[in-house]
């Protein structure tokens, strides 16, 4: 039981990032049909930034969190006004954006490079790391708290996908951007709050995850891939189903890397994702989540 009860909060923590990762994604491809292959740069931002402002500078943590904040809004403002709305305004089609997005992934990672170096580094916890009990299973406030965030970050997104007038204009956006432009919603503020939300999202994920998983420049690649092995497993373009589909995918990685072998469990998850395209081309709520809009 006391290995069942860590690898399922392990899992969860991690299936909690992925689809954090994949919730951001599904959101911005909801918006303008394009896939940001940097999302995970912003949650490797995080996580360095978080070493920069605690550990190097030693701030206190209200102030690191800000600063941290603040550069990885910087981030995603870049990526917009650097790459999107130039490639937007030229009439590139959605890969050709796409293709930008990774090749400001790539200078990210550069530039993360020349600041941090390619070894990885301790990032301090903001929470307690000793092992602690919840009825039959054990943890720690660490976690606790990836979790708790994941949970928040899902209401938060469905109060505002759903509760406001702003949300209704997201998703009208993500059914007809044309028919909406026509009724006078402006599609370039919605593709902002997309990426400063999603933003916002990874580079929280990054603090919080950073202590368990260590701070390096390749870990942006490796959860961009999970974020969207996520959305598509859970429906791309649906917040909810990408976060879904995260959950899934950190459980199951979870479990066959401990009752079976790690280097298998990469491939094996790929495998059962593509089985359930076959069936389920949509993803698993695909098709409820777009009746739903």
């Amino acid at each position: 039981m006391d290995k069942f009860s860590v690898l399922l909060f392990s899992g969860l923590t991690n299936g909690s990032v992925y689809g954090l990762v994949g919730l951001s994604l599904s959101l911005i491809y909801g918006a303008n049909r394009v896939i940001n292959f940097a999302q995970g740069e912003f949650v490797m931002i995080g996580t360095m930034s978080a070493i920069l402002f605690m550990a190097t500078y030693n701030l206190s943590l209200p102030v690191a969190l800000v600063l941290t904040l603040g550069v990885v809004l910087a981030m995603a403002l870049a990526l917009e006004f650097a790459v999107y709305l130039p490639l937007r305004r030229r009439g590139a089609p959605p890969l050709t954006i796409m293709i930008g997005t990774m090749a400001f992934a790539i200078t990210t990672m550069g530039l993360a490079l020349l600041v941090w170096g390619p070894n990885q580094l301790s990032v301090p916890n903001i929470l307690p790391m000793e092992p602690m009990t919840v009825g039959p299973l054990i943890t720690n406030w660490q976690q606790l708290a990836i979790i708790g965030a994941f949970v928040a970050f899902l209401g938060l997104t469905w109060f505002i996908l759903y509760r406001t007038s702003f949300g209704l204009a997201i998703r009208a956006t993500g059914v007809d951007p044309k028919v909406a432009l026509l009724m006078g919603i402006r599609s370039d503020r919605i593709v902002r709050f997309a990426f400063l939300f999603s933003a916002t999202v990874s580079g929280l994920a990054g603090v919080l995850i950073g202590p368990l998983l260590g701070g390096q420049i390749s870990i942006g690649v490796a959860l961009t891939v999970k974020g969207f092995m996520a959305a598509i497993l859970g429906g791309l373009g649906s917040p909810f189903a990408a976060a879904a589909g995260g959950l899934a995918i950190g459980v199951a990685e979870a479990m066959i890397a401990g009752y079976g072998n790690s280097l298998y469990a990469e491939p094996i998850i790929f495998l059962i994702i593509l089985m359930i395209l076959f069936v389920r081309p949509y993803g698993l709520l695909g098709d409820f989540e777009a009746a739903r809009r």
